[in-house]
């Protein structure tokens, strides 16, 4: 997928992005609606990534307008030909873990499971000398 990096302003076209946040979502709701036409919404949908709220949305910058928008907050926007509707027709692989750290185990489960492990494993040595007296 191609990014649009011309956004100061954006060219007519017609584009695709993923905003993530509550409030990068609701500036970039502010800017549409600052925008009054230069970029006209065909699509939008809410879904999560991790734990991130995040909007999807595929907009069109119309011949004439010339809108600016905030890349570094909001990202370049990627160019949408007529085949993509929705957030589907762009996903390339599966969302990522909001945190790396939801992927450390839990310490305690961790160290239950190897306490259960050595009981069992001392309880097969103790039967093991008990059958060989």
């Amino acid at each position: 997928m191609a990014l649009q990096r011309q956004v100061s302003p954006i060219p007519p076209g017609r584009y695709w992005l993923l905003i993530s946040g509550p409030e990068n979502i609701a500036d970039f709701d502010n800017w549409l609606r600052d925008m009054a036409g230069a970029a006209r919404v065909e699509t939008t949908s809410m879904g999560s990534r991790g734990s991130d709220a995040v909007e999807f949305v595929i907009f069109r910058v119309p011949e004439g307008r010339s809108p600016f928008l905030n890349a570094l907050q909001f990202g370049f926007p990627n160019f949408a030909g007529p085949e993509i509707r929705s957030a589907q027709d762009v996903v390339q692989r599966p969302d990522e873990p909001a945190d790396p750290l939801d992927r450390i185990p839990d310490p305690l489960e961790y160290a239950k499971e190897k306490a259960e492990q050595a009981a069992m494993l001392l309880g097969l040595i103790i039967l093991v000398l008990a059958l060989r007296r």
